[in-house]
């Protein structure tokens, strides 16, 4: 091994205990305390390199992962309608052929109505509108109609009989169409996008009994196109659309085969009502199971073209 190969396998602190002197020829010696005098460490011309390649490689990372968060959430919410539909249908198989029961009626306030509920149990839905919460996106997607006594029993034939309403009667809070939201945005009371449907004594501006459903109530109906939401061709069936808030028997731990979490829709406003949407056929005489719908009023196929990219929803 020459001089010069032993010197550049030495440690700095070796390098600098050989005297300069020591070395003989002034070629070798100049060479020796060349080495020994390099400053460890990048030149800018090697840092510079390093931050170029850094810089390309953290554009790549952002392509690659951008809108991540967006695609993780619609990906979840993907999974929660597909819990939601394999739950509701286990729980019909698992309850005598009846359907979950106390949908959120996704109806405005209940109005004077309220007021009685509280006294006889009785709630007239009749002559109302979409909630206030409901997004915009949602509400393109519903229209108000009444039941016909048929349609009222199609659901009661398949245990479902009763919705939650609104109470603008409520002192604690205001529950009005004009202020829910801003009761919903405010931090001195409980009430979330989540709970409105609930019972005053659960923090919501729900009315204190359950709406038992009648002939000429008001409810939400979907008016997207049936093929859409899984309808034949050319069907144009008549779809009720109901909330399932947290007081739905479906998730309810006393009955066999409820689920044990709501699932929550994330992608609408901090004061818009952010629960899945169930759609069923009342066109024969026995309600059935159509659909799932998210809170933008999207199906789980439109939910999916989100994360592949292939459209947005938001």
């Amino acid at each position: 091994m020459s001089f010069l190969s032993k010197l550049r396998g030495m440690s700095r602190a070796d390098l600098q205990s050989i005297d300069a002197s020591a070395v003989k020829g002034r070629a070798l010696r100049r060479r020796f305390e060349s080495i020994r005098n390099k400053q460890g460490g990048f030149t800018l011309l090697e840092l510079l390199v390093v931050v170029a390649i850094l810089a390309a490689i953290a554009g790549t990372a952002t392509i690659m992962l951008q809108d991540t968060d967006r695609k993780g959430a619609a990906a979840a919410h993907v999974a929660m309608m597909d819990e939601l539909s394999k739950g509701i249908q286990t729980f019909r198989v698992l309850n005598h052929g009846r359907y979950p029961d106390v949908w959120d009626s996704l109806l405005g306030d209940a109005g004077v109505g309220a007021t009685a509920a509280a006294q006889d149990g009785t709630v007239t839905a009749t002559g109302l509108g979409l909630s206030a919460t409901i997004s915009d996106d949602l509400a393109f997607n519903l229209e108000t109609r009444e039941l016909t006594e048929a349609q009222v029993a199609s659901l009661n034939t398949v245990g479902i009989t009763s919705v939650r309403l609104l109470d603008t009667t409520i002192t604690d809070y205001s529950c009005t169409d004009a202020d829910i939201r801003a009761t919903i945005a405010d931090k001195g009371n409980d009430v979330t996008a989540q709970n409105i449907f609930r019972s005053n004594a659960a923090n919501g501006c729900g009315a204190n009994t359950n709406h038992a459903l009648a002939d000429g109530d008001v409810v939400a109906f979907w008016a997207g196109s049936p093929e859409r939401v899984g309808a034949q061709l050319g069907a144009n069936p008549a779809l009720v659309a109901f909330g399932a808030g947290a007081d739905s028997t479906l998730f309810d731990p006393s009955i066999i085969g409820a689920l044990s979490n709501v699932p929550v829709y994330r992608h609408v406003e901090a004061d818009e009502y952010n629960r899945f949407v169930v759609l069923f056929n009342v066109d024969s005489g026995e309600a059935s199971f159509q659909a799932i719908i998210d809170g933008a009023g999207d199906t789980k196929d439109e939910e999916l073209g989100e994360v592949d990219n292939v459209r947005t929803t938001l």
